[in-house]
């Protein structure tokens, strides 16, 4: 709610901003005068000197103690060789200067109480650092330069620093620099990533040319794997990288959005366009039909959510895919293990801020085309007269026949996103930092729909002698989000917006919301508006996710190191329902939900690495013990019949009832505790830098599993074969910087499954009805509420990995391709029930299985001409999935049901994909009774007999050629699952502008379009879907819109092929220009980099889908029950515009 502000406390504060305004403005002006009376009391200074014969600088230090002041020059105002004779120096000091001076043409000028500043009168302004006091530094001599490359190249943007001094500069982009530094011994640092820092004294010289050479070490491209890093070129697993400066300041909610389509194998599945709205994450497919998020490692941490992360924060993420990558994982790598490495600080690098900013608005993309008001009461009289029945009045009454509102024009408003986040980093000798902080706020274009997010962190490296080496990283996160209701298909909020009657203003005349309360042929839904203008509803979460590490060198290539973390999140949930009496659905009490979560671990890790190259031979070593404890702590309240709805006044204290929260919502709370301890084993072996060998083992001990049954034992290995290596690879084909060949399997496991399944449930409070007196003779008693299965076990996934990367010209063009197969075994599913075991809730056994096979694609290429350098990338990953055992009742796994009707629209079969949609085929619509009497399909159905299908009703086909269609003529009628994922992007940038533009897309995949399902049927009270004009209405007049009818005696609407659409679209995801200024303009107030920037996103959709949006992720919750691509009207995604800066000092 916005609370009013009194006119008095608006005056009081604009009055108390302009005095402190005023107040700094005199300070300013005071300043001002101060310098002037100390500049002429300076110069009025008596000086008397006798001079024959003397350097200039000799003379100036003289004067310097005679008149207590401090001269600040460069070498090129003052000529230290030149000498002066002047017999007699006599007078003020600024008569003397003007005496001395002026034979030099040189100038002065007084820059505070005691210093001069000389400079050549035809020596343009310097800007000189400013010190602690406000006044400008000491400053003896200007050095310049310039900064090469091992080929004679200047190098742009080489950082030059005075050592022991945060005092530097940067070269511009032709290399060269100058650089003011004070007399003395002075030593100047040059770095730049790549190259290896050099220092150089700069003694009496003004000029200092530097020639940097190219660190090998630097230039070799590593990549973050379990527990440890590695070159590139000897990874033989399968492995994506992708930087964190690909997605930095773009407009997501989080880095799982910013992921989406950047890696081959990876996909982002949105689950609309919710604010905060992450989506799910898959690696190679759909790993199970249970939980299959991938493990998410934050610094060296299991994280679990990634969206905690500041995008900005992001240095790279690897997604490590197959066995032999994530092995070192064991139980938790089953899915993938996507590996987070924040940004540091650098050791002997100056302390450098970076501040960024960006806001921007949002907008509905579209909006569905639904009839008008007259239109609608026109077709509902159509449909009664088709039925032969009456046509109520309401549908004949003039006042509902004139347009009023456009419901979802009313609801999908514009919104606004806004991301402020700053960072210093830096380092000397033995300590380096990085501390940042970002704030994100995107307001929703469904009214009272946002998400804020609040982050802090800070990492922290530290040298203790030459041997110990200890890290600290912290991260703090609050995220505060509202959950509108845009999933159910009876009363969601976009759902109710297409279908609420267009003849009904949004207020009443009397300012009351307009309802269909007592107007029942209108639906049974309530003012869309109304329901978001009075939701309250939040979600809070405070996260704090801290470790502390440590690395000792025991000898030469053997290390020791340990990694200490906790997680902890603390949460909040509470919705508050208003007393409803004048909508259709009514509340008749007010009441307050509140639910409270705790959830905390602490992992402790301590493992050995061992690096020795002998001879031709390269060996790795990592050994070492893990283990992790987790807490989970929740709790429910309801209250109800609150005396006042003033906000102020939502809370539970002022309930007038307290509602104990029954089992059937989860309890009023419980806790959970759970424990992992593994040991792990990887050797990394090399020979002749071509030939190349990993080997992982891991065994896991869980406590969600029975004694006895704890522990799974997982191995891996893979090898590779370096052909660019070869001589006559080399001698044949010179052009290939890279050739690899790469084999290996592996077998990984899943424990994101419930716990203590292998315990039997007892429900204390269970009531048996004694005798034949109904309630009043029931009692309380306990019974077995679930079954035990002391056999349950690890989800197992076997996998193999054959890849093939290459890379030309040194690598300007790359490309990889992997061809991969996964098999999960022993998948968790609910086993057929007998009617005689007493219990409803049986636990799940491992009697499932899947395989999920394809094939990736990653490319890029970069060139520069001149100024102009531009680079293009892509990835496409092609998936076939399938589920090959599926011991279930009915063979099938059924889902959550549809709408009002309880409509089946997905089931998985055995030697099907999982999620695939299930109803009837058709064949159009029939156009005249003769093709209903001739038609087969419908031969010794009783529903033609009984002249129950009409022209214009829908063809269902007869799959099982019985004469009847009924349920067992339903069928597979379309998979959810694309066949292909690809993302592809382009860069530009010249002389300071840099243009991109990043598209994503999916192919071979089909969306049901539950919502068209509904929109069409008008049996149902609701607006209906502009399509209806285009119905059918006598012979020919269509073939795929049904006739209109309000008994609907055919069922058209029931799931069929007529509603599934395909789902390939091709996105611009996003699409920017920014302009950095250059060097030699920002230099001037002292800024290191400045850029500004333009940025889109979802900017367009290429696509046939005829619904608000082809992406749709899943409704349901996350287990074998949700639907993938079924289309409810969901929350639809944005298009976004922001504008934005980065500035570096």
């Amino acid at each position: 709610m916005h609370k009013k502000i009194p006119f008095k406390r608006v005056v009081y504060k604009v009055m108390s901003a302009t005095a402190k305004q005023l107040f700094i403005s005199l300070i300013c002006c005071g300043m001002s005068l101060a310098h002037g009376v100390y500049s002429q009391e300076l110069l009025s200074k008596e000086i008397s000197l006798k001079v024959e014969s003397l350097e200039i600088k000799q003379v100036l230090r003289q004067i310097e103690k005679q008149a207590d002041v401090k001269f600040v020059y460069s070498t090129n105002s003052i000529q230290g060789k030149s000498t002066v004779s002047v017999k007699q120096l006599q007078g003020s000091l600024n008569k003397v200067l003007d005496q001395l001076l002026t034979p030099l043409n040189v100038s002065y000028e007084v820059v505070g109480t005691t210093r001069i500043l000389l400079r050549k009168k035809n020596e343009p302004q310097t800007v000189f650092p400013v010190g602690a006091s406000g006044l400008r530094s000491d400053i003896d001599r200007n050095i310049t330069g310039k900064v090469i490359d091992d080929k004679g190249d200047g190098l742009p943007g080489v950082n030059i620093l005075i050592v022991g001094s945060q005092q530097g500069t940067s070269t511009d982009q032709n290399g060269q620099y100058q650089l003011n530094v004070p007399d003395g011994n002075v030593t100047l640092r040059f770095s730049f990533i790549g190259f290896v820092s050099q220092d150089a004294a700069v003694g009496s010289s003004s000029v200092i040319n530097i020639s940097l050479a190219p660190d090998v070490n630097a230039l070799k491209e590593v990549v973050v794997v379990g527990y440890g890093t590695q070159e590139k070129k000897d990874v033989t697993g399968a492995v994506s990288s992708v930087k964190g400066a690909d997605f930095q300041n773009l407009p997501s909610g989080g880095a799982q959005q910013a992921l989406q389509g950047r890696a081959a194998g990876v996909n982002i599945i949105r689950n609309g366009g919710a604010p905060g709205d992450a989506g799910t994450i898959q690696i190679r497919g759909f790993g199970t039909v249970n939980n299959a998020d991938p493990l998410v490692v934050i610094d060296g941490v299991p994280a679990g959510s990634m969206n905690d992360v500041n995008p900005n924060d992001i240095e790279s993420i690897e997604i490590l895919k197959d066995a032999s990558a994530s092995a070192i994982y064991g139980t938790r790598a089953a899915n993938g293990v996507i590996i987070i490495t924040t940004k540091r600080g650098t050791f002997d690098n100056p302390i450098g801020l970076t501040v960024n900013g960006y806001v921007g608005v949002t907008n509905r993309i579209k909006i569905l085309d639904v009839l008008d008001a007259p239109s609608l009461s026109s077709l509902k009289q159509e449909a009664y007269k088709n039925d032969g029945l009456p046509v109520p009045p309401i549908w004949l009454d003039p006042q509902y026949q004139t347009q009023k509102t456009n419901w979802q024009e009313a609801l999908l408003q514009q919104g606004v996103t806004q991301n402020y986040d700053a960072a210093i980093r830096g380092g000397g000798k033995y300590s380096s930092f990085s501390i940042s902080g970002g704030y994100y706020n995107e307001k929703g274009i469904i009214g009272q729909s946002y998400y804020k997010r609040l982050t802090f962190r800070v990492n922290s490296d530290h040298k203790i002698g030459s041997r110990l080496k200890i890290g600290q990283n912290l991260q703090f996160t609050n995220t505060h989000n509202t959950s509108p209701n845009t999933t159910s298909s009876q009363t969601g909020l976009l759902w109710s917006a297409i279908r609420f009657h267009p003849g009904l203003p949004i207020r009443n005349d009397d300012g009351s919301y307009s309802s269909t309360q007592g107007i029942g042929a209108f639906g049974d839904i309530n003012n869309p508006i109304f329901t978001v203008d009075t939701q309250d509803q939040s979600n809070i979460r405070n996260r704090f996710l801290g470790s502390l590490t440590g690395e000792f060198e025991i000898m030469k290539g053997l290390k020791l190191r340990a990694n200490l973390a906790t997680d902890a999140t603390f949460s909040e949930s509470n919705s508050f329902d208003i007393k409803v009496t004048d909508q259709f659905r009514t509340n008749s009490y007010n009441e307050l939900n509140l639910t409270h979560g705790k959830y905390w671990s602490f992992l402790q890790e301590y493992f050995l690495s061992y690096d020795k190259k002998f001879g031709a031979s390269n060996l790795n070593l990592v050994g070492g013990y893990t283990s992790q404890t987790f807490n989970n702590i929740f709790s429910k309240q309801r209250g109800r019949e609150f005396p006042s709805e003033d906000p102020s006044l939502r809370y539970m204290q002022y309930a007038g009832t307290i509602v104990s929260v029954g089992l059937s919502d989860g309890g009023n709370g419980g806790r959970s505790y759970d424990a992992l301890a593994s040991w792990f084993g990887r050797a990394n072996y090399s020979l002749l830098d071509r030939y190349l060998l990993t080997a992982t083992f891991r065994s896991d001990g869980s406590s969600k599993f029975a004694p006895g049954n704890r522990w799974g034992y997982f191995p891996a290995f893979s090898l590779g074969w370096r052909i660019s290596e070869e001589a006559f690879f080399k001698n044949a084909l010179p052009m290939f910087s890279n050739f690899k060949l790469t084999g290996g399997w592996g077998q990984l496991g899943n424990q994101n499954v419930n716990s203590l399944q292998y315990l039997a449930l007892i429900n204390p409070s269970y009531r048996y009805a004694l005798g034949s007196g109904g309630t009043q003779n029931q009692v309380s008693g306990s019974a077995q509420s679930r079954l035990a299965n002391t056999q349950i076990g690890w989800e197992t996934a076997e996998m193999s990995n054959f890849g093939l990367e290459a890379g030309l010209w040194k690598n300007a063009l790359y490309f990889s391709v992997n061809y991969f197969i996964k098999d999960t075994k022993k998948m968790l599913l609910a086993p057929p029930a007998v009617g005689t075991i007493g219990t409803s809730t049986i636990p799940d056994q491992n009697i499932g299985q899947l395989r999920n096979k394809g094939l990736e694609i990653e490319a890029s290429y970069r060139h520069s001409f001149g100024a102009l350098t531009f680079n293009v990338s892509g990835n496409a990953t092609f998936i076939q999935n399938k589920i090959t055992k599926l011991a279930t009742p009915g063979g099938f796994l059924a889902t959550q049901l549809y709408g009002r009707g309880q409509q089946e629209i997905v089931r998985t079969y055995e030697g099907q994909s999982y999620g695939t949609f299930y109803g009837y085929k058709t064949d159009g619509l029939y156009q005249n009774q003769g093709e209903i009497d001739s038609d087969p399909n419908i031969s010794k159905d009783s529903r033609r007999t009984d002249g129950l299908i009409h022209p214009g009703d829908v063809r269902f086909l007869d799959l099982n050629n019985d004469g009847i269609v009924n349920d067992q003529d339903r069928t597979i009628i379309g998979n959810p699952q694309p066949k292909v994922n690809y993302g592809f992007n382009a860069g530009l940038n010249y002389k300071g502008f840099d243009f991109s533009v990043f598209f994503i897309g999916v192919g071979g995949n089909k969306i049901f379009n539950a919502d068209r399902m509904q929109g069409l049927d008008a049996s149902y009270s609701f607006n209906l879907y502009a399509e209806e004009q285009d119905r059918w209405h006598g012979d020919g007049t269509s073939n795929t819109v049904p006739r209109l009818s309000i008994d609907n005696p055919n069922r058209n609407f029931r799931p069929s092929d007529l509603f599934v659409e395909k789902g390939d679209f091709l996105r611009l995801k996003n699409f920017t220009l920014g302009y950095s200024v250059p060097k030699s303009v920002i230099e001037k107030v002292k800024l290191t980099n400045a850029r500004v920037y333009i940025t889109g996103q979802n900017v367009f959709t290429f696509t046939k889908y005829s619904g608000l949006n082809p992406e749709l992720g899943f409704v349901g919750d996350q287990n074998q029950s949700r639907q993938l691509n079924v289309d409810y009207a969901q929350y639809p995604l944005a298009r976004t515009w922001t504008i934005g800066a980065t500035l570096s000092f």
